[in-house]
């Protein structure tokens, strides 16, 4: 199986733009887990997904981590709600 995912943009409000790297690197590697882990039940296209608000953490490797479960919630809800 074959996923592609494409995150246009990610807004993160709150957190040092030092931060950045690790956040991006930490959402990366976790979300990659957690798909090869779970794939979306079915193939959709999620044209915006709000994932809820988050506290940003002062470790931005923890805060990446919380972003990429939420999007993972976003993508395998079986509802197809974001689409």
């Amino acid at each position: 199986m074959r996923i592609e995912l494409h995150i246009g943009r990610l807004v993160l409000e709150g957190t040092d733009p030092a931060d950045a790297p690790a956040v991006r690197a930490a959402l990366t590697s976790r979300l990659t887990d957690l798909l090869t882990r779970t794939p979306p039940t079915t193939p959709h296209h999620t044209h915006r997904l709000t994932p809820p608000t988050l506290p940003a953490p002062t470790d931005p490797t923890a805060f990446g981590h919380a972003l990429a479960a939420t999007v993972h919630a976003g993508l395998t809800r079986p509802t197809g709600d974001g689409r």
